[in-house]
């Protein structure tokens, strides 16, 4: 006699493959990362590298230009002297270089070119200045005069030098200042700058200062330091 055949009904959870088998806890597979730590510690790197030669590349700027500026300060007060001597074709008197022009312009032309040589058109502190630079000039005619440092274009009356220093020690000719206007009105807004000069002169009078329209051409004067 056979064995009774023995039925039974096997149900499977929702969800599940019948023909999967489970055994233990489940878990989810990890994430990998965006990049592994030598990766990370390149990309520091290339960072730190690139900080570096900015931060290089500034300092290198930055000497150029402390550089320049301290090349162009240097002609600027010397006017290419050398030792103590000034360059040539200037004159020395004291610490002081000059240069007497022999071509003629206004007085805003003489002050840019005197510039454009490192220097300023001439200040006159004393007598003995004063002196030194009517012997120089050498003139042998009435209107053969020289443009100075000195004007009273922003305020009439109130003469100053070209680095803004009030006029203390002067040496005007006769009744000058007078802002003359000209003889037809030719000068309508007067005389605001000064030339300076006397023809044959003897080394005894040294007032030779005369106010004129700026707008007029004469030689001019240069004035700088000795290196």
């Amino acid at each position: 006699m056979s064995d009774p055949v023995i039925y039974a009904e096997v149900k499977y959870k929702k969800g599940l493959d019948p023909n999967t088998t489970r055994s233990g806890p489940q878990t989810k597979a990890p994430v990998p990362a965006d990049s592994s730590p030598k990766d990370r510690s390149e990309d520091t790197g290339r960072r730190g590298l690139l900080r570096l030669a900015v931060v290089v590349l500034c300092i290198l700027i930055l000497g150029a230009v402390i550089g320049l500026s301290l090349y162009y300060i240097s002609l600027g007060s010397s006017a290419g002297c050398q030792s103590g001597k000034c360059a040539d074709g200037w004159k020395s008197h004291g610490r002081q270089c000059y240069f007497f022009s022999e071509k003629k312009l206004t007085w805003t032309q003489s002050r840019d070119e005197c510039v454009r040589m490192r220097s300023h058109l001439a200040i006159i502190h004393d007598e003995d200045e004063q002196t030194f630079l009517m012997r120089e000039l050498n003139m042998t005619e009435a209107e053969d005069k020289f443009w100075i440092g000195l004007n009273d274009r922003e305020t009439e009356g109130q003469w100053l030098w070209v680095d803004n220093t009030p006029l203390n020690t002067s040496f005007w000719m006769g009744n000058e200042p007078d802002n003359w206007t000209g003889d037809y009105n030719e000068y309508p807004d007067g005389e605001d700058c000064v030339r300076m000069g006397e023809e044959n002169f003897d080394g005894k009078g040294v007032n030779a200062w005369v106010d004129t329209a700026c707008e007029r051409k004469f030689k001019f004067i240069c004035e700088t330091e000795t290196c």
